[in-house]
């Protein structure tokens, strides 16, 4: 398994435990989501949150509520 793939599972373990006001980055949201990053940036379903002028992601709240088919706000 490659690190990246590694990351992102250690990552969708520890979801759960995460408050809404995490960000995390698009490879796990596009996981969580079980769609591709390209599809993630395409759809946009989730806004995506500026962390840094280099670091985004998207809100773990914001996760949530769409996974529960609520609107992303």
């Amino acid at each position: 398994m490659s690190p990246r793939r590694t990351n992102v599972a250690a990552k969708l373990a520890e979801f759960d435990r995460l408050p809404n006001d995490a960000i995390v980055d698009d490879p796990v949201a596009a996981a969580l989501l079980g769609i591709s990053e390209d599809t993630l940036k395409r759809r946009n379903p989730v806004p995506r949150r500026q962390v840094s002028d280099r670091r985004g992601g998207r809100r773990v709240g914001d996760l949530r509520a769409l996974s529960r088919g609520e609107a992303a706000a």
